[in-house]
């Protein structure tokens, strides 16, 4: 049991890094290329093909990427001031609650994620040679880490490893 307890630590820290640099670097390309496409338009006059389309989607990557980095980070949106004045039992049971719908909710975007990212197999983007499969994907990939994550903090809140508090986002207080 030691053993699962440090390869889900191990790939725990792994999987952070991995999110943390790619959302870095998705925000990075979006501030980049709509500057750019905004200076080539107002500076140079003469519009980039991809202006439009290219930033749209990587900004909807970016959305179901940084959803589950939130999720893993414990900076969704929530009721934590709630939280924070229940009884230790009790916000056992309503942490439990909420790592089963959140889970559920990754599931679902992970399955129907998954079907869309399908149903765009072979398309590419219109203005750039990129499969749409790559962009879409990201709905599945999100919903996946999001179920992922809440799936392992339930097994540690049950098994006493995880102490509710430790979920609570730092105060601003």
């Amino acid at each position: 049991m030691e053993r699962l307890a440090t390869l889900i630590e191990t790939l725990d820290r792994w999987i952070t890094a991995v999110l943390d640099t790619l959302v870095i670097a998705m925000a990075g390309l979006l501030l980049v290329l709509l500057n750019w496409a905004v200076f080539a338009r107002f500076i140079l006059n003469d519009s980039v093909s991809w202006g439009e389309e290219l930033p749209a989607y990587i900004l909807a990557a970016l959305t179901f990427i940084g959803a589950a980095y939130l999720t893993r980070t414990n900076e969704h949106l929530g009721f934590d001031a709630v939280l924070r004045i229940l009884p230790t039992g009790a916000k056992r049971v309503v942490t439990c609650l909420n790592m089963v719908l959140m889970g559920g909710f990754g599931a679902l975007m992970a399955w129907y994620g998954g079907i869309a990212a399908a149903s765009f197999w072979g398309r590419m983007l219109i203005s750039v040679d990129l499969p749409v499969t790559l962009f879409r994907g990201t709905m599945a990939a999100g919903g996946f880490l999001i179920t992922a994550f809440c799936v392992v903090r339930l097994a540690g809140i049950l098994s006493g490893r995880v102490d509710p508090d430790a979920l609570i986002p730092e105060s601003d207080a």
